[in-house]
């Protein structure tokens, strides 16, 4: 066959196309492509997926990008996934029932021994009675050795049970750089244990948020200990404040709980961000949204402002669906403007029916360094307000500046059209159901530092 005299190289090239069934029939042809059809640089790009048979992959396929494992598992793959010499770079699983914590354990034992192990995916789903289980798994996780990421989730009725007990643990050497799971009751030494043997790697922190976080007054420190932390996702923690001395740390994400009883926690946060120069993101998501600027956690915004912000990115989200205006926090955001020169994206996600306050505030001498607001216009008429005085003045002040609209109103209903309706302009913006847009005023062709993608019609050009 001519395809034969292909070198090596130019073959892989042609049977990456194929997918892994295809690619294991090659290996019937002749011997040379049953040798290519089992060459390790084809099968790192490939996944196994679920509702098949993978007994045949499991058993000749030299390795895989991503294993997917669904327990319980039916038939005869169990036993393949046991018994497998297939190495898998990244793992996914996921665990309904208690005893299949066990062979879950036991699955991700394996691939660590054959030594492409890397990543690792769990949730499980599984009754709050099997705590016993549920910690075996744990246990393996955090004595798995050379990972980069591990992420683990499960059922919110576990996760509220007794502290499970890290059993057998060893000690491994620092190697995971990102880290996502929820820190509760039943995770917390898990949490820990993490944090600490791989505070010398660890890069991303996401601690899902929990209504308990101003119990677990161990965590910070250790996170304080992670010398290359550059971002963390969490709820207010007790001892926020010692945050501070992590220079590392970039990108700060906090959920908010307004709660009268969290209110000692979220005062250290307010102190971390009025000392936290290194931060470049800041995103406030507020639960429940505060309803009045005396409320806890009201008070982060302006303590933002207080020191010598180099912020960035600033991203309030405290919205109440179907609640009608509730924007307690458009006159802080405001009032801190001036004290964050830093600032080039901001997005303030309130009940708010018309944002003009805000925008009418921005200007080269407040923000100068603005170049993205992201703000929700409420129930009024889209394209009747992108033809408003606020759109031009704004424009008019900040030619460089781009804005972006959400508002579930795009246009006025048949029969009753407004003025601007009544012009029949902006084709493209009536076209989509939900205006989610970006407006800007400035000549397309000028070079920017915020990307337009070519022909979206989510980008509104308005020259003035």
């Amino acid at each position: 066959m001519e395809i034969l005299m292909l070198p090596d190289d130019v073959l892989l090239m042609v049977l990456v196309e194929l997918n892994e069934k295809d690619t294991l029939a090659c290996r019937l042809v002749c011997r040379r492509l049953a040798a290519l059809a089992l060459h390790p640089d084809l099968w790192r790009h490939y996944s196994t997926c679920s509702g098949t048979c993978r007994c045949p992959l499991l058993r000749l396929a030299p390795c895989l990008d991503k294993m997917y494992v669904v327990f319980p598992v039916k038939g005869c793959d169990q036993w393949a996934f046991a018994s497998t010499r297939c190495a898998a770079k990244r793992l996914f699983i996921y665990v309904k029932g208690s005893s299949n914590a066990v062979h879950a354990a036991a699955v991700i034992c394996k691939q660590e021994m054959l030594g492409r192990l890397i990543d690792v995916d769990v949730y499980i789903e599984i009754r709050s009675e099997a705590v016993a289980e549920v910690t075996m798994l744990l246990s393996m996780l955090a004595s798995t050795s050379r990972l980069e990421r591990l992420r683990f989730a499960a059922t919110e009725g576990l996760l509220s049970t007794t502290t499970a007990p890290i059993l057998g643990a060893t000690v491994v050497t620092s190697s995971l750089k990102d880290f996502e799971c929820r820190l509760s009751v039943f995770s917390e030494l898990f949490v820990n244990f993490i944090l600490s043997e791989h505070a010398a790697t660890l890069e991303e922190v996401y601690l899902h948020p929990s209504l308990s976080s101003w119990k677990f007054t161990s965590t910070v420190p250790l996170l304080v200990s992670a010398t290359n932390l550059s971002k963390l996702t969490c709820c207010c923690l007790p001892g926020m404040e010692a945050l501070i001395a992590c220079k590392s740390l970039k990108v700060l994400e906090l959920t908010v709980h307004t709660e009268s009883l969290n209110r000692p926690v979220v005062a250290g946060v307010a102190t971390l961000l009025r000392g936290a120069e290194h931060l470049r993101e800041v995103s406030l998501q507020y639960e429940p949204a505060v309803r009045s600027v005396t409320d806890v956690g009201a008070e982060l915004v302006l303590a933002l402002a207080s020191g010598r912000s180099r912020v960035e990115t600033l991203i309030i989200q405290n919205y109440v669906s179907g609640c009608g205006e509730n924007s307690p926090l458009h006159q802080p955001v405001v009032s801190a403007l001036p004290s964050l020169p830093a600032l080039r994206r901001l997005k303030l996600a309130e009940n708010l029916d018309n944002p003009d306050q805000i925008l009418l505030a921005i200007s080269p001498d407040v923000a100068p360094a603005l170049q993205k607001v992201e703000v929700n216009l409420g129930e009024g008429c889209a394209h009747s307000w992108i033809h408003g005085d606020t759109v031009k003045s704004v424009f008019t002040l900040n030619p460089t500046l781009h804005v972006h609209v959400s508002s579930s109103k795009i246009g006025c209903s048949d029969g009753a059209h407004c003025q601007a309706c009544k012009l029949d302009c902006h084709a493209k913006l009536r076209a989509v159901g939900w205006f989610y847009h970006w407006l800007f005023s400035h000549d397309p062709a000028d070079q920017c530092s915020v990307e337009h993608p070519v022909g979206s019609e989510h980008w509104i050009h308005l020259p003035l």
